[in-house]
């Protein structure tokens, strides 16, 4: 016999397995709230020296956009000195599509003076790291949401889950009071919310109704526990 798939799944295709996810401060490297990896590499005896040199890279283009004056900018920054012509090449050009293709969720510019930044970066491959990443993050209010992808993984693909799991842990933690504190002190939360919006790493193609099917889930399970 051959079961038919529920309205849900057919909604969503599985991509590549992405490599980790990580939720820290964007004023210090050394201040992580919430990460899990999903390959052994991620979880060997590098991995806190792995998620300093991502929180720096990334704090380090952080405040040179904050001080560019233009987050969307092209030029090539001290930070990013490390990559190579053709790889400058390629994040340009995503740079370039996250302006046109990545909305923001509208609570994030309701408020004035709101912190947002958000980019993507190439992390060669080394001691750290046996093939190249590609590492997409957002910041929003003083929080960095990071996810470390595979080379071949669909960038744009990656922002869109960042932007609807910043803002599904917006509505949920900040019911509760200060987000960091709550992000820091209930990951069981978020391990939550990330099985269904990111079901063992895999990045899916998500459609309107298929998020707000998640967001219905999300809300029955939390209110739960």
């Amino acid at each position: 016999m051959i079961l038919r798939r529920s309205w849900a799944t057919r909604s969503a295709f599985r991509c590549a397995m992405v490599y980790g996810l990580m939720i820290h401060s964007v004023d210090s490297s050394q201040t992580l709230h919430f990460s899990i990896f999903f390959t052994p590499e991620g979880n060997n005896a590098y991995k806190k020296t792995r998620q300093q040199t991502i929180m720096r890279r990334i704090l380090e283009e952080h405040l040179f956009q904050m001080h560019s004056g233009d987050q969307h900018t092209t030029v090539k920054s001290k930070a990013s000195s490390s990559l190579d012509d053709a790889d400058w090449c390629a994040v340009c050009i995503v740079t370039r599509l996250f302006r046109f293709t990545d909305s923001k969720p509208a609570a994030f510019k309701a408020q004035a003076g709101f912190d947002y930044t958000e980019g993507i970066l190439r992390l060669q491959a080394s001691t750290l790291f046996e093939y190249p990443k590609l590492v997409v993050w957002k910041h929003v209010d003083k929080v960095v949401y990071t996810l470390i992808c595979e080379p071949l993984d669909n960038p744009l693909l990656a922002s869109n889950f960042l932007t609807l799991f910043v803002h599904e842990l917006s509505d949920h933690f900040r019911k509760a009071g200060n987000m960091v504190e709550e992000v820091s002190s209930r990951p069981d939360e978020i391990f939550t919310i990330l099985n269904l919006m990111l079901p063992g790493g895999q990045l899916l193609f998500t459609n309107s109704n298929l998020h707000r099917h998640f967001k219905a889930q999300i809300s029955q399970v939390l209110s739960q526990k």
